[in-house]
């Protein structure tokens, strides 16, 4: 385990509550062809390079960064899409790799996933109940009865009739699909939902709808949400706490309205001078980076930001900086602290 990852893992055991899921320096490396047809050669793509963070029961943890930077990749890993190259992930304490076939099916029923088109993971042919219902089917123990019951009082549960049952995909809007596919989430009771980009492609309005459903359902089942988002507002209004990815890895984490309020990382604040304020009097500091992003398969050495760095000094371009706690539960990896 890296220095900057025991760091990080030491200070969030000393300060958090008994994780629901806990990722442990996860890297997900990937080979990959690099090259002309007959000067092909194969690279390591690190898409995941060592990320360590909590998702506490009932609240939000939130990850954003630049399309690229291995956001949808750790969640994969953590649907067991992707396999981890090093490092753990850990549901209730235990190694997802040590699971066996009914830890894994039991797995799958409490940790399920909404994604930004759910009409794309909708068979056109299958009726609202055996989409919804699926995850019952293939998870758990239960008659077909049973679950079409389940599978109505989850569309109850997201604002839709149990009418809708038996309809088909096209016939509802995107907002709709949006919402069933959030009940077939919710169908199976689950500890955790993945939430990767879920309101991106709606309109505002549909938008804010699905945000304050998702928010009402977490607060009154107990459930905790992983959020993957660009969207700033919405992570601010979602979520308990923020990580930050670059290239990779983890570049600061904080509780959402620290985050917010007090940047640390010259990319955190990058990011958020780049992003519409909420209000046209608020102001920020204007921090523009250099170049472009570089390739996951060509990481610069040092820290990963430096090439773009405004505030690089030549330490940045040698070493890595470990992870530091700059305040209470607030993380970052620079060697401006």
């Amino acid at each position: 385990m890296s220095e900057a990852s025991i760091s990080m893992e030491t200070t969030l055991a000393a300060n958090a509550e008994p994780s629901l899921l806990r990722v442990d320096d996860l890297h997900v490396h990937f080979n990959v062809g690099h090259g002309s047809f007959l000067r092909r050669k194969s690279v390591v793509l690190k898409a995941v390079d060592g990320i360590s963070f909590d998702v506490a029961a009932g609240e939000t943890f939130s990850i954003v960064g630049e399309s690229g930077c291995g956001k949808t990749t750790t969640t994969r890993a953590i649907l067991k899409v992707a396999a981890p190259t090093s490092g753990g992930i850990f549901w209730r304490g235990k190694n997802l790799a040590d699971f066996d076939e009914r830890e894994t099916r039991a797995y799958r029923s409490e940790v399920q996933a909404v994604f930004q088109d759910p009409f794309s993971s909708m068979n056109p042919r299958l009726r609202i109940s055996e989409f919804v219902a699926e995850p019952l089917r293939l998870n758990l123990d239960m008659g077909a009865r049973e679950r079409r019951r389940r599978a109505g009082e989850a569309l109850v549960q997201v604002g839709l009739n149990a009418a809708d049952i038996d309809s088909f995909p096209h016939e509802f809007s995107g907002g709709q699909r949006q919402r069933i596919a959030i009940a077939r989430a919710l169908a199976s009771a689950p500890r955790l939902i993945v939430l990767d980009e879920p309101v991106s492609s709606l309109d505002v309005s549909i938008r804010a709808q699905i945000m304050n459903l998702l928010k009402s359902l977490r607060d009154s089942r107990g459930f905790s949400y992983l959020f993957v988002a660009h969207h700033l507002g919405t992570v601010r209004y979602m979520s308990h706490t923020v990580g930050v990815m670059y290239l990779g890895r983890m570049m600061e984490l904080s509780e959402s309205e620290e985050l917010f309020n007090h940047p640390l990382h010259p990319y955190t604040q990058a990011l958020f001078s780049a992003a519409l304020p909420d209000h046209p009097d608020i102001e920020r500091k204007n921090v523009l980076l250099r170049n472009d992003v570089a390739a996951a398969t060509e990481i610069p050495a040092g820290c990963r930001l430096h090439t773009r760095c405004p505030f690089a000094k030549p330490i940045c371009a040698e070493i890595e900086p470990a992870w530091k706690a700059v305040g209470p539960r607030h993380w970052t990896a620079c060697h401006l602290y």
